[in-house]
């Protein structure tokens, strides 16, 4: 045992005497008890001075205490970087209030154990496919769920089922999520939003984010699965997190371009995607974050300096090489909603 000054501590010491209270004698704390972030400021905010911990030296943090740090990182980077806190870094102003209300909700998510467990076994599994794409999902569905004006509650109902939108699979082989999967296979891979479905019941989660699970590869048009459910009879939720989830999975896993992933899915409004909510994505999110260095069709290399002059994949770029990458003496701004026969190729 050792006795250590509350400045001393660090997230996952265990106490090895009750901490009381210096005002009531009660106890604050038993004797066994890890120490995390918030009560260590909580004893300091009751004026505790010493602490008796039982090794200065190991800490005991476990997998879910680690992915809860690395989530909370993630979504907060990942919501920063789609929607900044710079009103003209967005599509409108409105989406300096959203990225503020994705951010909150994201942190209430994680807080939850069981929905952190499950991202830990994700990661496991497959970092790429499953964990990175759940994240990413979730990130994009939190924005696009806040800029339909959706109370905090639904908010979170989305984002949560976004996390866990591939759940189902986490039960099954590996070679389930190739590409290249034979007939048996796809019959089986088909039943991965009812298996999620089931998980998410026995972690206690609600039946909105169940359903929301259970229903994000049904189609506007009736023929996606389990149920074959068509337009509004899909919970909205399920809508939201399928465009997310789709055009992140044509982004890095599919290798298609930003501009083409989003050409998909306008493509596809009222045939596989609720079109409203389509028009709410592309309308309210920079697909090419202000800042982002890109190559374009002509070989070109720029940032991106305007995200709110156009509508659409086309901001203003500043072109700072040419096409052999060559600096140039005199960069000049490229409005690409005026040279509509150039895009960006390759976000670098």
């Amino acid at each position: 045992m050792i006795k250590l000054e509350i400045f001393q501590l660090l997230e996952g010491m265990i106490t090895a005497e009750p901490i009381k209270c210096p005002n009531t004698g009660s106890i604050l704390l038993n004797s066994g008890s890890k120490l995390t972030t918030a009560i260590i400021e909580s004893l300091k905010s009751r004026k505790i001075q010493i602490v008796s911990i039982t090794d200065q030296y190991t800490l005991f943090v476990d997998p879910v205490d680690t992915m809860t740090k690395e989530l909370g990182r993630l979504l907060e980077d990942g919501i920063l970087k789609m929607a900044p806190d710079i009103p003209e870094a967005n599509k409108s102003d409105k989406m300096v209030s959203v990225s503020k209300l994705a951010r909150k909700i994201a942190k209430r998510i994680i807080e939850n154990r069981n929905i952190v467990q499950y991202c830990v076994v994700m990661k496991l599994l497959d970092d790429c496919f499953l964990f990175k794409h759940a994240v990413n999902t979730c990130i994009i569905s939190l924005l696009v769920a806040g800029a339909m004006d959706m109370v905090e509650a639904t908010v979170e109902q989305v984002g949560t089922g976004a996390l866990l939108h591939d759940i189902g699979l986490c039960e099954m082989p590996l070679v389930i999520n190739t590409k290249q999967r034979n007939s048996q296979q796809e019959s089986l891979w088909r039943e991965h939003p009812t298996y999620g479905y089931y998980f998410a019941k026995e972690i206690g989660l609600s039946e909105e984010v169940a359903e929301i699970i259970l229903n994000h590869h049904e189609n506007w048009s009736g023929n996606g699965y389990p149920k074959g459910l068509s337009s509004q009879d899909i919970p909205i939720g399920a809508r939201i997190v399928s465009i997310c989830e789709n055009y992140d999975r044509l982004l890095y896993h599919e290798g298609y371009p930003h501009y083409k992933a989003l050409e998909y899915l306008l493509d596809e409004r009222n045939k596989i995607f609720d079109g409203h909510i389509v028009q709410v994505f592309t309308n309210s999110l920079a697909v090419y974050p202000l800042g982002s260095m890109v190559r374009l069709s002509t070989g070109e290399v720029g940032v991106v300096v305007n995200v709110r002059k156009n509508l659409g994949p086309r901001p203003v770029v500043r072109i700072y090489y040419n096409r052999v990458n060559r600096p140039l003496t005199t960069p000049y701004d490229l409005d690409l909603d005026i040279k509509r026969n150039i895009l960006i190729d390759k976000v670098l």
